[in-house]
This record gives structure tokens, C-alpha cells and sequence, in this order.
């Protein structure tokens, strides 16, 4: 049976198990499945393609080289997430493009504009003013609408991935959305939210 049917329909904490056990279908599901999100999550911190692509290389290699040491997850994208977030943190570090915090970074939100179903909630002019809005917020508040938005983590994975408590994630969102409200109607923005990549 091809790996994408019969991991299709599996759980995360199965794909998981069976990866850790060796099953090279498993691994190759993983890496189809996470590949595209994980990259697009990393360039946004990252804002270098080739680091992002190396940093997402060495991700996969590393978890297959180390897989028997590595613990059970019921979450894979989280636990990848999380991983590559670090390994670029700490590569960005050791470039010292930035000290140990990403608001000095540039976490940049872009948007996949359909205009057939967009046309349908809000104009075109709403969509850029949000986004003009979206990116001129902390870095640290567009990483943590684009995990909870774009990825549909929860308030508890956001924490993981990003390192913090989870009451910081209730307070950076909060933040967020309401320095947007001040700007555009809530219904506006959580509308236009869907459509961050």
C-alpha cells in the first residue's frame, strides 16, 4: 500500500511510533507532509532561503540519525516546528544577526489573495491595509497570529514553539488583535487572517 494512503488516516502519536521504529514509509510521509509548512514557517524567521532550506535539511537528517533517542510526540508538526525554530534562532545567533530576541527580527506576513472567494468577505483595499498593519507589529506578535491562525496550534504548542508561558501567548494575541481592532473592524481582520501564508 502507497505510505500517503496508509498514513493518511493515522493518528500523529502511530506516524510517530512507526518512524521512531525504523519504517522508511513513515519517515517519507513525514517529510511530504511537514516539508512545505515547516519551510515556509522557518523563511519567516530566517528571511534566507538557503539558511531555511539548510536549517530544514539538517531537521530531517538529525531526527532520522537520532531517531531511537528521540521521545514520543502526539503532535509532529509542533514538535518539528519547535525543533527548526531553534536550530535557526541559534544559527541566526551565531551570525549575531540578532541577540536572542525576534523582535529584532522581521517576521514577515504575506498573503495568498484569491480574489473569487476574497471579493466575497472584504475588498482588496481592506486585505492591504491589513497587512500593512499585520507587519508593522512586533515581530513576536505576527509569529504568534501566524502560529495560531496560519498553523492552528494551540495557546500551548504556540508557547512550545516559541519558548515562552503560555499566559504570554494569551497576551501577545490579545495585544495583536487589539492594537488591528484600533485599526479595522474585528471581522475584518479574522477574515483576512485566513489568508496568511
Amino acid at each position: 500500500m502507497d505510505a500517503s494512503l496508509s498514513y493518511s488516516y493515522s493518528t500523529d502519536t502511530v506516524l510517530w511510533d512507526d518512524f521512531l521504529n525504523g519504517n522508511k514509509a513513515a519517515y517519507a510521509y513525514l517529510y511530504g507532509k511537514y516539508a512545505k509548512t515547516l519551510y515556509n514557517y522557518g523563511y519567516k524567521i530566517a528571511q534566507n532561503r538557503e539558511m531555511t532550506e539548510d536549517c530544514l535539511q539538517d531537521l530531517f537528517l538529525t531526527i532520522l540519525e537520532t531517531r531511537e533517542r528521540l521521545g514520543r510526540t502526539d503532535s509532529i508538526k509542533f514538535y518539528l516546528m519547535r525543533a527548526l525554530r531553534r536550530d535557526i534562532v541559534r544559527k541566526l545567533t551565531r551570525e549575531q544577526r540578532f541577540d536572542h530576541e525576534l523582535d529584532t527580527l522581521d517576521f514577515k506576513i504575506e498573503f495568498y489573495y484569491e480574489p473569487t472567494w476574497l471579493d466575497a468577505q472584504i475588498s482588496q483595499e481592506q486585505s492591504t491595509l491589513l497587512l500593512h498593519e499585520l507587519n508593522s507589529l512586533p515581530a513576536r506578535q505576527k509569529e504568534a497570529l501566524f502560529l495560531k491562525y496560519f498553523d492552528n496550534l494551540s495557546y500551548e504548542e504556540i508557547a512550545g514553539v516559541m519558548g515562552i508561558e503560555q499566559s504570554s501567548v494569551y497576551k501577545i494575541v490579545y495585544k495583536a488583535i487589539a492594537s488591528l481592532q484600533k485599526r479595522m473592524a474585528l471581522h475584518t481582520i479574522l477574515a483576512v487572517l485566513a489568508l496568511i501564508r
